[in-house]
């Protein structure tokens, strides 16, 4: 089932687009006030990463950064960082994987920890919304159960479809800006077919709990 969810990725990104998109910080601080990740010892950090390498394996797409992230990368799209100077000093509870899909969209997995479930709860309530977003549109997931999909103009201006889920203290975002896009415009056709493969990707997720149908493929 994996293999044939990821082929289907493959013919599906294979077929739009050229380009991808490059980030930088929001003005808009659209985070404040929402719940942060935990801190946490740079060995908890291994099993968040392992969680997001089995979504696009190195022959699907190019592995081009990872790192630690803030619960505030949901709204700015902020790098991930690198290992810190002293191999004991704690880290944020976060995790970032971005990959370059062979058509140049940019796909992005994110996992986050925060101090409970009611935390991640209200996290994925703010980050899902579209609240300090340029032309959001929130909405429900047709699947995982649960999940928020979210189109909106990310910090560079590029169109971006996100998908959130909550599982326990964690939230799960996997998000694609398809390639080709002109700066500050929303292709309707083009995120609709993001949206349909973050949603597949995320069935791949820990607890996605998705039914059989929901997994079997991405449009070509």
């Amino acid at each position: 089932m994996l293999l044939g969810v990821l082929v289907a990725l493959v013919a599906y990104l294979a077929l739009h687009g050229s380009s991808g998109v490059s980030r930088h910080t929001s003005a808009c601080m659209g985070q404040r006030g929402a719940p942060v990740v935990r801190q946490v010892a740079p060995g908890k950090l291994s099993p968040l990463r392992e969680q997001l390498a089995r979504l696009v394996p190195q022959r699907v797409a190019r592995l081009y950064e990872e790192g630690t992230v803030l619960a505030a990368s949901a709204w700015t799209d902020e790098e991930p960082a690198p290992p810190a100077v002293s191999p004991t000093a704690l880290r944020p509870a976060g995790y970032e994987m971005r990959w370059w899909a062979p058509n140049g969209d940019d796909v992005v997995a994110d996992v986050l920890v925060f101090a409970d479930a009611a935390h991640a709860q209200r996290f994925l309530s703010l980050a899902s919304s579209a609240r300090c977003r340029r032309k959001a549109s929130p909405q429900g997931a047709a699947s995982p159960p649960l999940a928020r999909n979210l189109s909106w103009l990310n910090p560079e201006g590029a169109a971006q479809a996100d998908v959130y889920m909550a599982r326990g203290e964690r939230v799960y975002r996997i998000a694609d800006a398809p390639a080709g896009q002109a700066t500050g415009n929303i292709q309707p056709e083009s995120l609709a077919r993001a949206m349909l493969t973050i949603d597949t990707l995320a069935c791949l997720l820990p607890g996605a709990h998705c039914s059989v149908g929901s997994k079997s493929g991405v449009p070509a």
